[in-house]
């Protein structure tokens, strides 16, 4: 009686994994735009570039460059496009990751130089924050254990010379200093008399 239970257990514990399991491949094949939208908006607001704005065209230009990727069975990317993002997921991924790995590139920025570092993680940083840009779309491709988010920008991102004035520093009421959380300068002067 006590194999039997076991045995039962086994194949329910088995059957709730693997149901678990094709529901998770399902999520991070779904494109969430308000998510991705949210996401980018509330980046670009710490830099004081104005909120993005959905756009169909971009997204299909993003869904047709999805079915090339998702032609290749394991999502790999051959040929990055100008203006656009691309993060890999795997079926664990969540979708606001990217655009969090996205602007991570501000850390290899030098907002007094510009890109000194040209490595993609800065130039995927500048396009989440890019002043001049004012639309954005998405699209996922999915495989069978991955899939490749993009988001195209309708603005001509990383254009040279312009890096300056798209690229904006962070606005001081989102800076801290490593000793007290700042709003703009509110409590400056009680904070430095301690």
């Amino acid at each position: 009686m006590v194999k039997n239970c076991s045995l039962c257990f086994f194949f329910l514990f088995s059957f709730f994994f693997l149901a678990s399991d094709a529901h998770r491949s399902k999520w991070f094949c779904k494109m969430n735009a308000d998510l991705i939208l949210e996401r980018h908006n509330d980046l670009r607001l710490k830099h004081n570039a104005k909120p993005l704005l959905w756009s169909s065209q971009l997204e299909k230009s993003a869904k047709d460059e999805t079915s090339l990727i998702e032609s290749n069975p394991d999502c790999i990317v051959t040929t990055k496009h100008l203006n656009t993002n691309y993060f890999t997921l795997s079926k664990y991924s969540e979708m606001d990751t990217a655009v969090n790995m996205w602007y991570e590139g501000i850390n290899d920025y030098d907002f007094e130089l510009g890109p000194i570092l040209k490595g993609e993680n800065v130039f995927e940083f500048t396009r989440v924050v890019w002043k001049s840009a004012q639309h954005i779309g998405c699209a996922v491709a999915c495989c069978k254990n991955r899939g490749v988010l993009l988001c195209k920008y309708d603005s001509y991102t990383n254009k040279p010379g312009h890096f300056a004035d798209d690229v904006g520093t962070i606005d001081t009421m989102f800076a801290w200093d490593g000793t007290s959380a700042e709003i703009g300068n509110v409590g400056k002067e009680e904070i430095n008399a301690e």
